[in-house]
């Protein structure tokens, strides 16, 4: 890959459905550049060799990930995964009839389960730390900087978003969870891959 043209990363469902794959083709032909075709982000290990190929990203970097946006570059950030822009592909993606050809697209995988985690929005977590003092199952630790973070995230209960909910900063996110304030939701777009479409186009 071109140390200097633009990376799209796109990460599929938790379930790869024939819809993530042609999302993958489309922007690969669209933009004539490799495409990395990912696991769903949320489930990939941070100690996992997907996460590590990630981490040797050169910029530009975007992420078309079926999650919310500000969950997603949180996570990113934590993951110290370098991306320019992250883009919400909850939508359904109209793909051209015919055939596709041009660009490539690359699929990494690895073998995943499903989990269950908080991710914390460093850009408005006080460090007040009741989170890590009211976690009963030792989810968080706090870091040589005072601030708490996510240490165990394996060890959370699967479903239970109660430390979101007496975050006084609203700063901790369940990606999965219905109530779209507690993933991580600012407002609804449906036209995010129009808009990525647009701004690749520009490059």
């Amino acid at each position: 890959m071109d140390r200097d043209s633009p990376t799209l990363v796109i990460s599929q469902s938790r379930q790869e459905t024939a819809e993530d794959a042609e999302t993958a083709r489309f922007l690969a032909a669209k933009f004539n550049i490799a495409v990395l075709n990912i696991p769903f982000l949320y489930d990939l290990p941070a100690e996992g060799l997907i996460i590590q190929h990630l981490r040797l990203l050169s910029p530009p970097a975007y992420f078309l990930v079926p999650l919310s946006r500000r969950s997603v570059k949180s996570m990113l950030t934590h993951l110290q995964i370098p991306y320019t822009e992250v883009f919400e592909t909850k939508d359904a993606v109209q793909i051209p009839d015919g055939g596709i050809n041009g660009g490539q697209r690359k699929q990494l995988d690895e073998p995943l389960k499903p989990r269950w985690y908080p991710i914390i929005d460093d850009s408005k977590c006080s460090a007040c730390l009741e989170c890590v003092n009211f976690c009963l199952f030792a989810v968080y630790a706090i870091g040589n900087d005072s601030r708490p973070f996510v240490d165990q995230p394996d060890a959370c209960r699967d479903g239970c978003p109660a430390c979101s909910r007496v975050c006084p900063s609203n700063a901790i996110m369940f990606p999965l969870y219905e109530d779209r304030a507690i993933a991580g939701y600012e407002q609804t777009s449906t036209e995010d891959l129009n808009n990525l479409i647009d701004l690749v186009d520009q490059i």
